[in-house]
């Protein structure tokens, strides 16, 4: 079939303008009603992906010339294009005219449109972000509430046990003819063959996630942690002491302390794993760009005092605005996410960790280096 139409995108950066010029090719869609959309997508790199847009800017005309020229304003974009490492955000325009014939004709083109580029960081962004915990259970036990310790150890043997019991079930429908199975068939909604003993391990796992971040609330009752109201704009310049960002006390003494504040962009998107009835959409948040922005370490810090005394100096924010990219959100799972977050590392122990707030960020000042 021939093409009907086409579309070519000029950005004019010095005039803040976008120029989207349509030209009709076939006489069949003159005189129809169009559509001109313009749309931020963000496209998940997964064999299996589910992808996301908005629409950013739309247009509706009549097709009674052969050429049209649409104008708007730049910041219709509201960021930028990027290439990352689990997805990619991008901007489509997208042409639909009423031609009735067979089908509507679509016309879509991608836009590049990269309005600023950050270095990259040469860190491995997961482990600054998900510092291994290195903690022993017994000395944590010992070190919080007794109500805290029954807590912990009952969840313990109540996961291990809800765990031992399903795998069992999985292996026994595993081995047995359809007709004796207890729980897991050995098909899916589908038809198809699947495997009892791989459904219970996959619920196993899911189980034991939400037993340990239970147990880790309780093991982390040895001391309390909390933020102070963070200012209302936090800009490049701005600088926040460490005694006015944070405060706590231990019910024991630590040893081995590291307080941290680190920063990061994160890649969030979802695809799509299993078919049938075991057919699930998983959400991931993929951490990238990772920055260190404070840290000071402690052989021992004193038990029952305030530990905000013992940490000097402060935290200066420019290393996040030169080199994290701004946020590109286009939903609550997809999009390009700013974070940063308070660590207190602790040898033996649970670390702690609180996540700060994102909104009192000034995002213009991701874009101006500040020259």
């Amino acid at each position: 079939m021939a093409k009907k139409a086409s579309m070519k995108f000029d950005v004019d950066k010095k005039r803040k303008i976008v120029e989207v010029r349509i030209d009709i090719l076939s006489e069949d869609s003159i005189g129809c009603d169009a559509t001109f959309t313009l749309r931020q997508r963000v496209c998940v790199k997964d064999s299996r992906p589910v992808h996301e847009s908005k629409t950013l800017y739309r247009h509706s005309f009549h097709t009674t010339d052969r050429s049209l020229t649409l104008t708007f304003p730049i910041d219709r974009f509201s960021g930028f294009s990027y290439d990352g490492s689990q997805i990619d955000i991008e901007y489509e325009g997208f042409l639909k005219i009423d031609d009735g014939i067979f089908v509507d004709t679509k016309v879509s083109r991608e836009v590049t449109h990269q309005v600023l580029r950050k270095p990259k960081v040469r860190v491995d962004t997961e482990k600054l972000v998900e510092p291994k915990d290195r903690f022993n259970l017994f000395t944590n036990l010992r070190a919080i509430p007794a109500k805290n310790q029954l807590a912990t150890l009952g969840l313990l043997v109540v996961g291990l046990i809800v765990i031992l019991v399903n795998t069992i079930i999985g292996a026994h429908d595993q081995m047995v003819p359809e007709s004796q199975v207890f729980l897991y068939s050995h098909r899916d909604s589908d038809g198809e063959s699947s495997s009892p003993l791989g459904k219970s391990l996959t619920g196993s796992g899911a189980v034991g996630a939400a037993i340990w971040f239970a147990m880790r609330r309780n093991l982390r009752k040895y001391m309390t942690f909390e933020m102070h109201r963070l200012p209302t704009q936090i800009g490049r310049t701005s600088s926040v002491a460490i005694n006015e960002l944070i405060y706590g006390r231990s019910r024991v003494d630590l040893e081995n302390v590291t307080l941290r504040v680190v920063a990061c962009n994160l890649e969030k998107g979802q695809y799509v794993r299993g078919s049938g009835s075991d057919r699930r959409t998983v959400s991931f948040s993929e951490p990238v760009q990772g920055v260190l922005l404070y840290s000071h370490r402690l052989d021992k810090l004193p038990g029952k005092k305030p530990i905000e005394k013992y940490f000097p100096g402060e935290v200066k924010f420019k290393p996040m605005f030169d080199r994290l990219y701004p946020e590109q959100k286009i939903s609550s799972t997809h999009g390009l996410f700013v974070y940063w977050e308070v660590q207190l590392l602790v040898d033996k122990l649970v670390d702690q960790e609180l996540v700060a707030r994102t909104d009192p960020l000034v995002k213009e000042d991701f874009y101006d280096d500040g020259n």
